[in-house]
């Protein structure tokens, strides 16, 4: 029996970074990558960047502990709330079945009002269920859906926006797809997983000879009976990526919380800044607010409600790509437009970025804290400039993470982040390219 919902007002955030690894269905094809056991480790430890959306009263779950000392330079900052970890024996699992391992932390996130997950993950029901918040939530089959790469593409195809990938089914379709974009002029194409993240799961054919040997390793596939179903899109000249961030209800309105410039390193986020005011005002055929209508619309159709992130392109010869995916989640840019909200009445504006890093043996995020504290350089609240690191748990040797927030005036930017660049190198953090 679930329990009553609680009076008490508040929010839990808690989730789990690598949602799509998790919805993603049994019996898939895969494409071809290099195994990296490491990612894993550093995405499991990105929910510490969850403080960014949890105000003053709500409770943040990690699945790990943070640093003692990253907690008091958020608290220095103005960004407080309760904290507590998850834990737990099986470091595998996502962070609501850790949850729904630990009577007394059930117990202690049945006293809040909501619940505020990164994503709803299949188990996220459950704890809902058990903590009495069970009306609160769209069901797990629903979200699995509408994040899925097909599900975007068939949007945007239904609506004939442009830049609606193409569905392939087969290693054959997948070949004839990507021979057809190359004949209408694209050099290279990208073959994407319905369910890939951050890089992992995109795979640029840029040659016969490339595509030949897809074909025959998705061949293999098929015939020890895995399903294919990859999206293929050409990869376009772009000249700007841009997220709108909406909060979708469930009769289909929904509400633009802003739009976040993006930069990205391969195909894997690097950047979430302010947008140029210009950006969406200059884009028609359709308008942007048309575009979003027409996502907000169609999630609601499907049961969904809650944070969404649609992500846009404006290409070279003037084209803008309304939909290069929806994530029905919260993202990066959104945690990074809660930050921007919280520092501009100091006349800041906030930039969000992550690359990875080499770090030293005893080295980490301690060591870091206190090299941009005696530069100088440290976001310690009011209208002062300055970075303030997000995730603590991802600097570990050998090799880590940076990920931060330079809370400044938009043209500081720059400056600022090559200044905790060099600070990050002086307490044993070396960063993986050139600035």
């Amino acid at each position: 029996m679930s329990r009553a919902r609680p009076a008490r007002a508040g929010a839990v955030l808690f989730g789990s970074f690598d949602a799509e690894r998790r919805w993603r269905p049994d019996g898939l094809a895969s494409l071809p990558q290099l195994a990296d056991p490491g990612a894993d480790r550093l995405v499991a430890r990105m929910d510490e960047a969850l403080f960014a959306a949890a105000e003053p009263g709500d409770l943040l779950i990690t699945r790990e502990p943070v640093a003692p000392a990253l907690l008091h330079a958020r608290e220095a900052a103005g960004f407080t709330c309760e904290h507590r970890h998850a834990g737990g024996p099986d470091t595998a699992a996502d962070v609501e079945h850790q949850l729904l391992a630990d009577p007394e932390l059930l117990g202690r996130v049945a006293d809040f009002a909501r619940l505020r997950p990164y994503a709803v993950l299949p188990g996220t029901g459950e704890l809902a269920e058990r903590t009495g918040h069970a009306s609160g939530l769209p069901g797990s089959g629903t979200v699995v859906r509408v994040n899925g790469k097909a599900w975007s593409s068939r949007l945007a195809a239904r609506h004939q926006l442009p830049g609606a990938g193409r569905i392939v089914r087969s290693a054959a379709e997948l070949a004839e797809a990507v021979r057809s974009d190359v004949e209408r002029g694209h050099p290279v194409v990208l073959v994407k997983d319905p369910y890939g993240v951050a890089g992992r799961g995109t795979f640029e054919v840029g040659s016969e000879r490339r595509l030949t040997r897809l074909a025959a390793h998705l061949r293999r596939q098929e015939d020890r009976g895995l399903r294919v179903e990859f999206v293929v899109q050409p990869r376009y000249d772009r000249v700007a990526d841009f997220s709108s961030h909406l909060r979708v209800d469930r009769d289909g309105s929904w509400h633009l919380l802003g739009v976040q410039h993006l930069a990205n390193s391969g195909y894997r986020h690097e950047m979430s800044g302010p947008a140029p005011r210009t950006l969406t005002g200059n884009l028609s055929d359709p308008a942007h607010p048309e575009v979003l209508d027409v996502v907000a619309r169609a999630l609601a159709e499907e049961g969904y409600d809650g944070p969404v992130c649609v992500d846009s392109m404006v290409l070279r010869d003037g084209t803008w790509v309304p939909v290069v995916e929806v994530n029905a989640r919260m993202s990066m840019g959104g945690l990074n437009l809660r930050l921007d909200d919280r520092v501009r009445a100091h006349g800041l504006r906030s930039h969000l970025w992550q690359e990875d890093a080499a770090v030293a043996d005893g080295c980490g995020v301690d060591h870091f804290l206190k090299m941009l504290r005696e530069e100088g350089l440290l976001y310690d609240g009011g209208s002062a400039p300055g970075v303030l690191p997000l995730v603590g748990g991802s600097l570990t040797a050998p090799r880590g993470r940076l990920v931060c927030a330079a809370l400044c005036p938009p043209e500081s930017y720059p400056r600022l982040r090559a200044a905790a660049r060099s600070a990050a190198a002086a307490a044993g953090i070396s960063l993986a390219r050139p600035a």
